[in-house]
């Protein structure tokens, strides 16, 4: 007797993508450089790609997955555990790394501290510690000597946090934090893109360092909450301490705290550093766009010193920051894990495999921006994004973990930029090669190598139109 017939359910299909070496897939082509296989996948192959790396692995491009990984289902996508465990060994349980309920609570008591109006008290640390690099980028222009910019900004902006973030009167302890910061950074980039883990007690010198300069850092940051607790001021800190849960009631304790000013210093101030750089060789790069900026600053400025105040009326200054991002996004990627199978477009993705989200990617999609490889700030300008979906630019993440520090990044950058542009003009040394290496962020792979000139006189009437990037030139 022939029983019912059994409906059976078509298989489930994976994205296309490439079969990679024999054995290998695609591991050799992520060492060599995860950034360029991933966008060679994207252009061969579509919005969805599986990469076989130890098994399959996802790279989604298009906005509308995007959305539903980082907001519409963001809890069935959570940060990929193997990196989490190991950003945990270098920052702590700070808003990184926790999740849950936990991190709930530490992103409300966080939250009050990067408030518009609290991050506008910090404007004038910007910009008087920028006057302070000034004063030095002055002795190389007289000189004519280059100066390594990359590094300029990274002296920068960890002198600006660390100000921010212990008070002013921190500045004879800045060297002491630059290097003990230095050496975590280094630690992470080498150990989060690593396909082995090692433990940190393996007596290596790496790690030697590593341990070393974690010890140093955190007996700076116990003696200042000590500090803090008995005197509060008007920094970070002192808000982190004084910070209430509105459900609970509750505090953060010391170590809360350290993680949080950890995650604050190894996850932000490269980025933002990394991120000025690149914007000072686009306006080196286009100099057209570099005086449409000098002439806004002294129509608005006249010669002196911004303020937060001032940035509502600099903006294209605000439209070259952010078209600086879309390029070149302070973090590239993110790395997400999915807990249960999720469906895309007809397209399955395993559970517990590895996705890929990267804005450096999304924000050169050709469906959602016109010459999406062109330098052009005028894309910013209202009218053209009030349509714009709202996952097509996201260089600070999006969803509930959108980077809780993006309003002071972003006005660190206008303010930098602002008070360094009235004064010089940087230009990239003729033949200094200028490529992308991935890691935390996009470093420049042989640094920013720059002259420093006086800044002409902003001409009398502004220069538009779009401008075209040079891909061989910029690496991307």
């Amino acid at each position: 007797m022939i029983g019912p017939m059994v409906k059976v359910a078509p298989p489930k299909s994976g994205p296309p993508g490439p079969k990679g070496a024999p054995l290998l897939g695609s591991l050799p082509d992520f060492r060599r450089d995860i950034r360029l296989a991933l966008l060679d996948g994207w252009h061969e192959y579509g919005d969805i790609v599986e990469f076989n790396v130890a098994g399959p692995s996802y790279l989604v491009v298009h906005p509308d997955y995007i959305q539903q990984i980082l907001r519409g289902n963001e809890s069935n996508f959570p940060h990929a555990p193997h990196l989490r465990s190991r950003w945990a060994k270098i920052v702590g349980g700070g808003l990184v790394t926790s999740r849950g309920t936990f991190w709930e609570r530490q992103r409300r008591l966080a939250n009050p501290a990067f408030d518009h109006d609290r991050v506008v008290d910090f404007g004038q640390i910007m910009t008087d510690t920028t006057n302070e690099m000034l004063e030095e980028w002055q002795k190389a222009a007289d000189s004519g000597a280059a100066i390594e910019v990359r590094d300029e900004m990274m002296r920068l902006t960890i002198t600006i946090l660390s100000k921010a973030m212990f008070s002013a009167d921190i500045w004879s302890k800045t060297d002491q934090i630059g290097r003990d910061v230095g050496v975590l950074l280094t630690h992470a980039s080498n150990r989060l893109f690593s396909p082995v883990d090692p433990p940190e007690w393996i007596p290596i010198p790496a790690h030697r360092r590593f341990l070393n300069a974690q010890r140093s850092f955190d007996r700076l940051i116990y003696e200042i909450i000590a500090e803090r607790r008995r005197e509060p001021r008007n920094d970070l800190l002192s808000m982190f301490l004084q910070a209430r849960d509105e459900e609970s009631g509750e505090a953060m304790d010391d170590m809360q705290v350290r993680d949080e000013v950890r995650t604050m210093f190894i996850a932000g101030h490269e980025t933002t550093a990394t991120s000025l750089g690149w914007t000072w060789y686009l306006l080196s790069a286009y100099p057209e766009v570099a005086a449409k900026v000098r002439t806004e600053l002294a129509a608005v400025l006249g010669g002196r010193t911004p303020t937060a105040e001032d940035l509502p009326n600099l903006p294209y200054l605000w439209r070259v920051i952010q078209e600086s991002l879309r390029l070149y996004p302070p973090i590239w990627m993110y790395l997400r894990t999915a807990l249960t199978e999720d469906e895309f477009d007809g397209y399955w993705m395993q559970a517990g495999r590895n996705i890929f989200v990267s804005p450096y990617i999304t924000h050169r999609h050709p469906d959602f921006y016109e010459n999406p490889e062109g330098f052009d700030p005028s894309r910013f300008e209202p009218e053209k994004t009030r349509e714009w979906h709202r996952f097509q630019y996201f260089p600070f993440g999006g969803g509930p973990r959108k980077c809780i520090g993006n309003n002071f990044a972003i006005m660190e950058m206008q303010l930098v930029v602002a008070t360094a542009a009235q004064r010089f003009e940087l230009g990239l040394v003729p033949g200094h090669p200028v490529d992308i290496q991935a890691g935390l962020s996009l470093r420049p792979r042989e640094g920013l190598l720059m002259t420093v000139k006086p800044a002409r006189p902003a001409a009398a009437r502004e220069h538009g139109g779009d401008v075209a990037i040079d891909r061989e030139r910029v690496g991307v």
